[in-house]
């Protein structure tokens, strides 16, 4: 539906603008949460301050980091299957444009060049040189302990060791995952193609009503139950989160669709109260659950998976959540944020190299402040937007500017 006096270039324009804005949250949420897991603990991360230093700590710290890994843990899929939904909206367009064989040029160029970079060369750099500096755990590593060569050439002497290697993707797991979901919609395009097929894909498809939406996302939860009876959410076999994969390409197919019929510009306030109202309460259920039921001295990995109650009902609620944060989010970035200045128009084109470059920001960054004994809480106010701020300024003033000298040497040359 467009506005009177609105052309669809306009639209087309407005609509990339929130949508960059989205990218540059995903990145800063990225930041925070292994900031975060520095010097909460709670999850996994190059440098944990916990084993490294020795920091007072006070009641409200402790339940500060408790809190956030907490609602972490429930929005995990919800927040990041957004950013699928997002790579899910601009692949039809980017696939329409340029065809199979430049689609997929550009994505290797731009997405699968670093992560092989990371994986084979920059990942055990990294890795090494904490060994090098004393960091536990992996100063503790055996394989570690001799020269870098020799470390690098252990990962070639087994099967297990190899394979550990070539999967060992870190902030890079987003990416591939990603590029799984793009060549599953490589491979569906020609399929569509197909008449009998054709003929059954509608020309036009609303938004489907809340309960339709609820009655999904619960059968999206017991499916997602049922694969976490054997990989738990934090287990990562060859590197990828099962646990999360059927959310994620729900969300990623979620995006297609919207790109396809138009979602974003039906979605109205009506979606987000709904949604809103629905996230608190199950958020509030699951809480009032947790105290009265389980107890806060329990086990919190029975919530993980297996065969147990607590993990059906965390598997429902981060299917609902997920489904719900959809509406909520891409709503009201639609409606609110659909606008740049311009620092956060240069923000938001940085945000793709923020994203890559802030392991060698944050570790760094980390370690300065390592020997300060001071409240983790107060260091995490101080690291992450350090780390922001620095993330940004090798990104727009040296990485962005790298990248505008090589396009413009190759618009010249052809």
């Amino acid at each position: 539906m467009l506005e009177e006096g609105t052309t669809n270039s306009e639209l087309k324009k407005q609509r990339l603008i929130f949508l960059d804005n989205l990218k540059l949250l995903f990145a800063i949420l990225v930041i925070f949460t292994h900031v975060r897991v520095t010097y909460g603990g709670e999850g996994w991360w190059y440098y944990i301050s916990t084993l490294n230093e020795s920091n007072p700590t006070d009641t409200f710290t402790l339940i500060f980091f408790y809190m956030t890994a907490g609602f972490a843990g429930i929005f995990q899929a919800s927040l990041m299957g957004l950013f699928f939904l997002m790579g899910g909206y601009f692949t039809p367009k980017s696939y329409d444009r340029k065809g199979v064989s430049a689609f997929w040029k550009e994505r290797f160029l731009r997405l699968g060049i670093p992560v092989l970079l990371y994986v084979v060369l920059i990942n055990p750099i990294i890795f090494y040189l904490l060994s090098a500096g004393g960091i536990q755990p992996w100063s503790s590593y055996p394989r570690m302990q001799g020269s870098f060569l020799d470390y690098y050439l252990s990962n070639f002497q087994s099967l297990e060791n190899f394979v550990d290697f070539i999967t060992e993707f870190v902030i890079m797991w987003f990416i591939v995952v990603l590029l799984i979901f793009i060549a599953v919609y490589t491979i569906w395009r020609p399929i569509s193609k197909i008449d009998s097929i054709q003929k059954r894909i509608p020309k036009e498809f609303p938004i489907p009503k809340f309960i339709y939406l609820f009655l999904l996302a619960v059968c999206l939860g017991f499916l997602s139950f049922l694969v976490r009876i054997t990989f738990s959410i934090i287990d990562v076999p060859l590197g990828l989160p099962l646990a999360y994969m059927i959310q994620y390409f729900m969300m990623f197919s979620v995006g297609v669709i919207a790109y396809r019929y138009g979602w974003f510009e039906q979605m109205t306030r009506h979606h987000v109260k709904v949604w809103v109202i629905t996230i608190f309460a199950a958020v509030m259920l699951f809480f009032t659950y947790f105290f009265v039921f389980v107890g806060v001295d329990s086990d919190y990995s029975a919530f993980f998976g297996g065969p147990n109650l607590n993990a059906l009902i965390f598997a429902l609620l981060d299917n609902i959540a997920c489904m719900g944060m959809i509406f909520i989010l891409i709503k009201i970035f639609y409606a609110k944020f659909n606008k740049q200045g311009k620092i956060l128009k240069n923000l938001a084109s940085s945000s793709y190299h923020m994203y890559l470059i802030h392991p060698f920001v944050v570790i760094p960054v980390s370690l300065g402040f390592a020997f300060i004994p001071v409240s983790p809480l107060i260091k995490l106010a101080i690291v992450f937007p350090v780390s922001v701020l620095l993330c940004y300024l090798i990104s727009h003033f040296i990485l962005q500017k790298i990248h505008l000298i090589k396009r413009t040497r190759v618009t010249q040359n052809n």
